[in-house]
C-alpha cells in the first residue's frame, strides 16, 4: 500500500465519522475531518508526510521551540497550499501570521488566547486541546472551531501513556456537552477508526498512523 493510498483510506474513515458528527463545523468554517499532528521525535520529517496528504486534510505543525521553525513552517505552507491541505500552527499565532497559515491550534493552557485571536483573524481556523469536561465550561471555547479530546484509544504519546482511554461513552459525553465540534486524538489508526463512526466526533487527528515505515 502506498502512502497516498494509506492516507486516502484514513481520510475516508474520517469522513465517515464526520458524517455522523454530533455538531457541524462552527461559524461556517470547514473543519477538516482528518488532521496530521507533527512530532519532532515520532515523525521527524513532516514534509515527507504532508506531501502525500489528501486534499481536505489538515496539518497541525507543533514546532516545540525549533530554532528553524519559520523555515520549516514555510516549507509546510507551500506543500499544504499545493495539495489543498489546511495548515495550523501549534500555539504560535505570530508564526502563523508570518507564514500565512490557515490558523492555529491552542493547547488547553492557552485557550484563553482564543477570543483575541478570533477577533484579529476572523477567518482563521482555530482548534484547541481539551483534557477534561470542566474545560468545556470556559467561555473561551466558543471562539474555537473545534476541540481535540484525548486519549481515545491507548496511545504512545508521553502525555497519554498513563491515562485511561475515554471509550465511546466518554467520547459521547464530551460531544454532548461541547459547544463546538469535537475531534478525537490518541491511538487512532486505520484499523480502529471505524469504531468511532457513531461516536459523535467530527473527525480525528493522529501522529503514529501517518508514520512512514
Amino acid at each position: 500500500m502506498t502512502y497516498r493510498t494509506r492516507y486516502a483510506f484514513l481520510m475516508n474513515r474520517a469522513k465517515d465519522i464526520a458524517r455522523h458528527a454530533h455538531m457541524s463545523s462552527a461559524n461556517g468554517r470547514d473543519l477538516p475531518p482528518l488532521f496530521y499532528l507533527t512530532d519532532p521525535k515520532r515523525t521527524p520529517h513532516p514534509e515527507e508526510i504532508v506531501a502525500h496528504l489528501p486534499t481536505g486534510a489538515g496539518v497541525i505543525y507543533r514546532h516545540f521551540g525549533d530554532p528553524h521553525a519559520e523555515a520549516h513552517a514555510r516549507v509546510l505552507r507551500t506543500l499544504c497550499a499545493d495539495n489543498g491541505v489546511r495548515l495550523l500552527i501549534g500555539q504560535d499565532d505570530a508564526l502563523a501570521e508570518e507564514v500565512g497559515a490557515d490558523g492555529v491550534h491552542l493547547p488547553e493552557r492557552a485557550l484563553s488566547k482564543g477570543p483575541d485571536i478570533r477577533e484579529r483573524h476572523p477567518h482563521w481556523l482555530i482548534t484547541g486541546a481539551c483534557h477534561g469536561c470542566e474545560t468545556l465550561d470556559l467561555g473561551e471555547v466558543t471562539a474555537l472551531d473545534g476541540l481535540f479530546i484525548s486519549p481515545i484509544f491507548t496511545s504512545q504519546s508521553p502525555s497519554a501513556k498513563d491515562v485511561a482511554p475515554l471509550g465511546v461513552k466518554g467520547i459521547q459525553m464530551f460531544c454532548d456537552l461541547s459547544p463546538v465540534p469535537v475531534l478525537g486524538l490518541g491511538g487512532i489508526r486505520a484499523d480502529n477508526a471505524d469504531q468511532l463512526t457513531h461516536s459523535g466526533l467530527a473527525g480525528f487527528g493522529a501522529i503514529d498512523a501517518f508514520q512512514l515505515k
